[in-house]
C-alpha cells in the first residue's frame, strides 16, 4: 500500500531491493520533488503480530545514492478518495541506484531494548536487517532512535529520532448503495500521523482475487466518511470479494549531506503475522 517512486540513475547498473514488510504510500499521503541523484537512507519500523497479540518488529535500512520523486509523508491527509486502481501488492523495489555502506550495523532503540541491525550484503545490494524470522520488541507509541555509524566513502553519519505508529482498531466498514461510509477508529495521542486505507476487491467477471483498490488517506483523528461517490466500486453487489486494509503512518525526515534520512513506521489492520 505504500510505495516509493524512484528513477533510474545514468550509468548505473540495475539492482532491486524488495522490502515486503513496508507498508507503502502512494500519491495521496506522499512527498514529491524534482528528481536528483541524492543521498538517500529509509529505516523502517512496521508492527507485526506474533500470533498471540504481542507485537514485534523485524525493521529494515537501506541507504544509497539514486533519483527519488516522491516518499511517504504523514503530515500529507487530503481526506479524500482516489478513484479505483489496479491493485500492485505492497512491495518496495528499489531500481537503478548505487547502494552505500553505512557501517557495520544500524543501532535502534525502541522505548528502553537497544538491538543491533546488521549490514547484509549480496546480489549487488546492501541493506540493514536482522537474520531469518528475527524480530525485535514493539511498543506501541514507544520512541524510537536509530543512530547510523557512517562509513569512509559510503552513507555518513546520522540520527533520526520518531515514535512508533500506535495499535489501533478500526471499526468494520459496511458497504452502501446510497449512504456515505462511516469511519471509526481509536485516535493517536498527536498529531503527527495519517491514516491510509485501502478498500480492496475483486469484480465481477475476475478470477476472484483482489485486483483494484480505491486509497483513502485521512486526518488520524479517529472520525471520518466516505461519500458514495467515492466507495461506489468497492461497495458494488456484484464483486466476488472485498477487503480493508488500513494503516497508520508515521514519517520524521531529517537533512543528511544533500539528501535525506527518514524514518517509516507504520501500524496495519490487519496486522501481519510475523
Amino acid at each position: 500500500m505504500l510505495r516509493f517512486r524512484f528513477r533510474r540513475p545514468r550509468s548505473l547498473a540495475l539492482s532491486a531491493f524488495a522490502a515486503a514488510t513496508l507498508a507503502a504510500v502512494s500519491c495521496d499521503t506522499s512527498l514529491s520533488f524534482r528528481p536528483n541523484e541524492l543521498l538517500w537512507g529509509f529505516v523502517t519500523v512496521s508492527a507485526l503480530d506474533d500470533g498471540s497479540g504481542v507485537l514485534r518488529t523485524s525493521p529494515t535500512a537501506v541507504f544509497f545514492r539514486g533519483e527519488v520523486t516522491s516518499i511517504p509523508n504523514s503530515a500529507l491527509r487530503p481526506d479524500s478518495c482516489f478513484p479505483a486502481n489496479n491493485y500492485v501488492p505492497p512491495v518496495n523495489n528499489f531500481g537503478g541506484v548505487l547502494y552505500l555502506d553505512a557501517g557495520p550495523s544500524v543501532s535502534m532503540k525502541i522505548g528502553t531494548e537497544t538491538n543491533e541491525i546488521p549490514r547484509v550484503s549480496g546480489g549487488g545490494t546492501t541493506t540493514y536487517k536482522l537474520g531469518p524470522g528475527g524480530t525485535v520488541a514493539y511498543g506501541s507509541g514507544d520512541s524510537i532512535l536509530v543512530q547510523v555509524p557512517g562509513a569512509t566513502g559510503g552513507y555518513p553519519t546520522a540520527t533520526v529520532r520518531g515514535k512508533a505508529a500506535e495499535a489501533f482498531t478500526l471499526q468494520p466498514l459496511t458497504p452502501s448503495s446510497s449512504a456515505p461510509i462511516q469511519l471509526r477508529w481509536d485516535a493517536p495521542s498527536d498529531t503527527g500521523s495519517s491514516l491510509v486505507v485501502s478498500l480492496q476487491y475483486a469484480p465481477a467477471g475476475g478470477s476472484g482475487q483482489i485486483t483494484r483498490e480505491i486509497r483513502c488517506a485521512f486526518r488520524d483523528d479517529g472520525v471520518d466518511s466516505i461519500v458514495v461517490a467515492q466507495h461506489r466500486p468497492w461497495s458494488d453487489s456484484t464483486n466476488l470479494l472485498r477487503r480493508v486494509v488500513a494503516t497508520r503512518l508515521r514519517t520524521v525526515l531529517v537533512n543528511v549531506g544533500d539528501g535525506g534520512l527518514q524514518l517509516i513506521s507504520t501500524f496495519q489492520q490487519p496486522t501481519p503475522q510475523q
